[in-house]
């Protein structure tokens, strides 16, 4: 075993028993019921729910992802991801998780589809919307564990497999989320989120200095190809999908949306949304610059194996000491996302499917102990599908994101537009997911997109049916939707 190895290692070693001993003193807080397993009991401040929401939107991709894309397609891929996102995402995230704030602590809600299904007590739209969200949340699950895997592998040299670095990474958030639930979840993600932002910093000062400097490092790029530092590789239909799908996706995402319920009061989650702008663009900034460095430090990487540029730069360019500190920052991001995404499909399970069945009457206790259940059997599930080894992160990501920004139109219509009705919520996901699912198997021509990705035409093709359905359908006129906005009018966050 080389000294690399046992550097990496040994860090990692060390980075897993803090987050699990994080695991474990949370648990002394835990009261036993599933407001608390799953919501941290609704009392998160200001710093912890940054951390929770932040974390949970960092993940594979931010490591990954991005500057392995940016590897083959340049600069663009930092306005490719922070364009909008790292603006618009946070005012969606007060638009929307402002007035479920207010409706999760008048009826207990934890998911989107309760908040939906809520509005017009619609059972069948809750069920449809809670469905399809773990449809798209379990292959993004998928891609935390791949991005660590293959971290771990490219820092070890080999010594630690893919499969391997899965189920170590796997393992160890099971531990932590397994006793602690939400609060520990939280608790880590705030000590995960530190290790990674300044873990970011450090990395592209370290990659940078190597290189010669950020200027050096940038004219080399320009000098061997200098089509990365255009647009040339990628169409502005595409630049502009994407723009428009990162914005309007994470709201949806189940992870976010739960942990924005769990702020202590409107002020806490006013103050998350204004601090989220900022590491929001450095972040995605750093790690597709670094990633294009590596294009002329590291040539010759074909597809997926670009997602493992960021741990190769740091095996040729930092110290053995370094790189595996550095290597903990990268597990830190995949980590905070994964925990989230097993603790929101549980919650989904469990409260979207669950309390509609015989277990509806069930203690806290025993749902709990459920609920622990479902977190470890989706565990192996996330771990048999990164088994598979499929295509790149970027690929998976793009198709799950699409699949989330087609459900916002229902969501923002529920919680603003009184006029709107079930029938139109429901037809508006249907057609949405038809037109998506259409055009990514092929049975809709790829002309018909002009050359925007599948998600946008998608996306557009839900607020039409929206819009068209609701006015031809009655205005609804039963008692708890006049309920329903009175709680907002009364409640003002």
């Amino acid at each position: 075993m080389s000294t690399q190895v046992i550097a990496v290692l040994s860090s990692l070693a060390l980075y897993m028993l803090i987050i699990v001993g994080i695991g474990i003193y949370s648990s002394r807080f835990s009261r036993g019921t599933m407001e608390d397993y799953h919501m941290g009991s609704r009392d998160f401040r200001t710093i912890v729910l940054f951390s929770a929401v932040f974390g949970a939107n960092i993940s594979a991709v931010t490591l990954a992802g991005v500057p392995g894309g940016a590897y083959h397609v340049g600069w663009v891929m930092w306005p490719y991801f922070a364009s909008s996102w790292a603006w618009a995402t946070p005012l969606l995230f007060y638009t929307v998780g402002s007035r479920s704030w207010v409706l999760g602590q008048r009826f207990g809600y934890m998911t989107v589809a309760e908040v939906v299904g809520g509005r017009w007590k619609s059972p069948t739209l809750a069920v449809v919307i809670s469905l399809m969200l773990i449809f798209y949340t379990v292959p993004y699950l998928m891609t935390g564990l791949l991005g660590a895997g293959r971290t771990l592998e490219a820092l070890t040299e080999g010594f630690v497999t893919l499969n391997v670095g899965m189920v170590v990474v796997a393992s160890a958030v099971l531990v932590y989320l397994l006793l602690g639930g939400m609060r520990g979840a939280a608790w880590v993600n705030t000590f995960q989120t530190g290790i990674f932002l300044v873990g970011a910093v450090a990395i592209f000062v370290v990659i940078a200095g190597a290189l010669g400097g950020p200027a050096e490092a940038t004219r080399r790029v320009m000098e061997d190809y200098p089509e990365l530092m255009s647009r040339s590789r990628m169409p502005w239909q595409q630049f502009f999908s994407y723009g428009v799908i990162v914005a309007l996706s994470p709201i949806v995402f189940p992870q976010l949306f739960m942990r924005l319920l769990t702020g202590r009061d409107p002020k806490t989650l006013k103050q998350t949304m204004c601090i989220y702008p900022v590491p929001a663009f450095l972040m995605m900034f750093l790690m597709a610059t670094v990633g294009m460095w590596g294009r002329t430090a590291i040539p010759g990487l074909e597809g997926a194996e670009s997602d493992a540029i960021l741990p190769l730069l740091l095996i040729q360019f930092t110290p053995i000491w370094m790189m595996g500190l550095l290597g903990a920052a990268a597990f830190a991001a995949m980590m905070s996302t994964m925990d989230s995404q097993l603790l929101s499909v549980t919650t989904m399970i469990a409260r979207d499917f669950l309390s509609r069945s015989r277990l509806k009457d069930a203690s806290d206790a025993t749902m709990v102990r459920i609920s622990r259940v479902l977190v470890l059997v989706l565990t192996l599930l996330a771990l048999v599908l990164g088994f598979l080894n499929p295509i790149g992160i970027i690929k998976i990501i793009e198709f799950a994101l699409s699949g989330f920004a087609c459900m916002l139109a229902p969501v923002l219509a529920a919680l603003y537009w009184k006029r709107c009705t079930s029938q139109a919520a429901l037809w508006s996901i249907v057609a949405s997911q038809v037109c998506l699912w259409s055009f990514e198997m092929g049975l809709l021509p790829a002309s018909w997109r002009f050359g925007f990705l599948s998600g946008l035409p998608a996306i557009v093709v839900g607020v039409v049916v929206l819009v068209a359905v609701t006015y031809i359908t009655p205005v609804p006129q039963d008692e708890g939707t006049r309920e329903y906005f009175a709680i907002f009018d009364k409640t003002t966050p």
